[in-house]
């Protein structure tokens, strides 16, 4: 393990870059932080480029996560006060990785039955992590986020995603010509949230080869999406209120996917 202790070591300022989204996806990796996140990630099978441990750390903690880790990854030891300046978490546990992208593209996603999610400039970093936790545990096969939506990989939606982010295949900043072209391709239905002109999620087909798309918290779903959507979906409010949060509608519609199914894991 290398000890490190000064802000103007290469590696410390790469991990600091990786707080931009400009340098994360330009390096294809991104900072997890904890002890329960990186053991997710080496559960999930991760590249984890680098670990990073604070002088305060508690030794039984560390040789716990050291034992798991693979002998590629490169181990350093830093100041508690460094740590600080590098973390993002305000009371960060004393441990964070930096983890290579997983490199999705469509085609590594299609199987018959798919099952996605699209987020059309959904832009907080909350609801961006639930989608993507929600989608993860009602077994859909894809998340894509539209140019616009909140970065996928920013550590507010990663700590949000409960580590969900390393179990399904993310895309990011993709354009819908692009997503409309392959869902050409592959015959798969564009259904778009929206809450007039739809049908209730009960009297639509949420079995197989769909997208559901669920658009920004306040503007909903953008216009080539009002225009070029296969089919519209609402869900019934009986209690009156205007609309549903943005994770929460998403949440329901997937799960009504599942119910359709009629199966335990869907």
């Amino acid at each position: 393990m290398q000890f490190i202790q000064s802000r103007q070591n290469k590696t410390i300022k790469e991990v600091i870059s990786l707080k931009d989204k400009k340098y994360r996806r330009k390096l294809h990796m991104f900072i997890i932080e904890g002890y329960r996140f990186i053991h997710e990630a080496v559960k999930a099978g991760a590249v984890i480029e680098q670990v990073f441990f604070s002088t305060n750390t508690g030794t039984e903690y560390k040789n716990h996560l050291l034992d798991r880790l693979g002998k590629e990854t490169k181990l350093y030891e830093i100041p508690h006060e460094l740590f600080l300046q590098i973390a993002e978490t305000d009371s960060p546990q004393g441990v964070l990785a930096v983890v290579r992208a997983p490199g999705y593209g469509f085609e590594n996603i299609y199987k018959n039955g798919f099952r996605g999610l699209i987020l059309d400039s959904v832009q907080d970093p909350g609801n961006a992590g639930t989608m993507i936790r929600s989608a993860h545990a009602l077994g859909f096969d894809a998340v894509i986020a539209t140019e616009g939506t909140v970065d996928l990989f920013n550590g507010k939606v990663l700590r949000s995603t409960m580590g969900s982010i390393f179990y399904i295949p993310v895309l990011e900043n993709i354009k819908p010509e692009d997503i409309f072209a392959f869902c050409e391709e592959r015959a798969i239905r564009v259904i778009s949230s929206r809450p007039e002109n739809a049908k209730s999620c009960y009297n639509v087909d949420l079995t197989g080869n769909f997208f559901i798309v669920i658009g920004n918290e306040g503007s909903g779903i953008s216009d080539c999406f009002h225009k070029k959507s296969s089919e519209f979906v609402k869900i019934p409010m009986p209690g009156g209120a205007e609309s549903f949060n943005a994770a929460v509608a998403a949440s329901i519609l997937m799960y009504e996917s599942c119910r359709q199914r009629s199966c335990e894991k869907c």
